[in-house]
């Protein structure tokens, strides 16, 4: 098993939005910081740098089976990790568009 930081990276992004109850995750493309909402109010991702939105965007559509077909898209995230399972659905309007996630209930 190779190790990608990106992916690595985008799976805790989730599992921290998901464990801290969010109701939505939002990753903009333009690279303006990674937030998610929680009871009304919205939190800041400090980190990764801005640099890294393309690649996290790129790994959600991965782990979400976006097809390589035309926008808008939307998929299903439903995946194992740290003992818990990260459940989400992913939605994307356009290439230059926010990357918007709403949790599944489970």
């Amino acid at each position: 098993m190779s190790y990608d930081p990106s992916k690595r990276c985008t799976q805790l992004i989730l599992f921290q939005a998901q464990q801290d109850q969010a109701t939505e995750l939002v990753v903009r493309t333009s690279g303006a910081p990674i937030r998610y909402k929680v009871a009304e109010a919205w939190h800041k991702w400090q980190s990764p740098g801005p640099e890294h939105a393309a690649s996290i965007i790129e790994q959600i559509g991965r782990l979400a089976g976006f097809a390589k077909r035309p926008f808008p898209k939307e998929g299903l995230i439903d995946m194992p990790y740290s003992g818990v399972r990260l459940l989400w659905v992913v939605r994307m309007a356009s290439a230059d568009g926010d990357c918007i996630l709403t949790p599944v209930e489970q």
